[in-house]
């Protein structure tokens, strides 16, 4: 039975499915091959697939509480983000294709989590790839598209902490980041 069987067959069970997905994806065989796991600090932990050639961040595992949690679908959907998660109001000035990348909830471009510290992670969320995501080996198809990222920040349980929102160059060049993370960790610290 492969991992998504498993995991498909433990959602009808109640209570548990997040520790028995745990136990799934902490063994060794999600190491190797198209996984891979990445170490974020704090006991957490991301494993990542290969899909469509990629590495792509798929499930959360949270070793201090022996939780798992999947962050991505296979086909490259967010799984824990909702609408409530994303600061709509600072997309407005966003272009259609971001948008329509947005509304899908698609995780299909390079996008990370960055490693937690006082109980937060960033998360970058690419809308737009840069125009060389599309060229192939010898460079055609590359493209004049600028790359465009949001972020926001989660918990170890993925929880959404710190809504996506959209950054102008110069909000990131001032570390506005460093300041939404601050805000982002001294909620966490409440919440204990």
């Amino acid at each position: 039975m492969n991992l998504y069987d498993r995991i498909n067959m433990m959602a009808d069970e109640p209570g548990t499915y997040d520790e028995k997905m745990y136990r799934i994806l902490s063994s060794d065989k999600y190491s190797a091959g198209d996984y891979r796991k990445e170490a974020l600090g704090e006991g957490m932990e991301i494993v990542n697939q290969v899909i469509w050639g990629w590495w792509k961040p798929r499930f959360l595992l949270n070793h201090n509480l022996k939780t798992a949690y999947e962050w991505m679908s296979a086909n490259e959907q967010l799984a824990i983000v909702d609408a409530e998660d994303i600061d709509w109001d600072s997309m407005k000035r966003l272009p259609d294709d971001a948008m329509a990348t947005l509304r899908s909830y698609s995780f299909q471009y390079p996008s990370f989590i960055r490693g937690f510290s006082n109980g937060v992670a960033e998360v970058q969320w690419q809308l737009i790839p840069d125009g060389r995501y599309w060229m192939d080996d010898d460079g055609y198809g590359m493209s004049d598209e600028c790359e465009l990222n949001i972020y926001g920040f989660i918990d170890r349980t993925g929880k959404v902490i710190s809504r996506f929102r959209y950054y102008t160059e110069e909000e990131l060049g001032g570390h506005v980041l460093n300041r939404v993370r601050r805000e982002a960790e001294a909620r966490v610290a409440n919440q204990k």
